[in-house]
């Protein structure tokens, strides 16, 4: 039994929290064991534009996520808010447009993010490239 099979982990893109073989850990961040081989990225992979390509596009992800938390709850406030302040109605007045505006830009947000790659990238690129290839060698 190695001595990561003692434990149990809840990943998400802001903490881990570890439970297990030595008591409990919750970890922001990069912080993490000093035996962890995950978190080892050699120079050489480091300097590719591969690499740094594949970075950017988890910083945008991992940004659209922190938007979206923000977003939800932002809103959720602004909605009691807005209801205990009851405006002409006693309703829901202002807060419905707030979130819809900004409903809109976090929307073009996950569009540009996660379905624009795989629609415009440089996959979507190549596979057009290699679907035209092998028409040609057919026809």
């Amino acid at each position: 039994m190695s001595k990561h099979d003692d434990f149990a982990d809840f990943d998400s893109p802001f903490f881990r929290f570890r439970f297990g073989g030595r008591g409990r850990r919750f970890v922001f961040g990069d912080d993490d064991d000093d035996d962890n081989e995950e978190g080892v990225v050699d120079m050489e992979r480091s300097n590719s534009d591969e690499y740094w390509s594949v970075r950017r596009r988890v910083r945008r992800r991992l940004r659209f996520i922190r938007h979206l938390f923000t977003y939800l709850a932002l809103n959720g406030l602004f909605v009691i808010l807005d209801w205990r302040t009851g405006g002409s109605g006693n309703g829901i007045n202002w807060s419905q447009w707030v979130a819809l505006v900004w409903g809109v830009f976090l929307a073009v947000e996950f569009v540009s993010n996660f379905l624009g790659p795989q629609l415009w990238g440089r996959e979507a690129e190549e596979r057009l490239i290699q679907r035209e290839m092998r028409r040609r060698r057919g026809a």
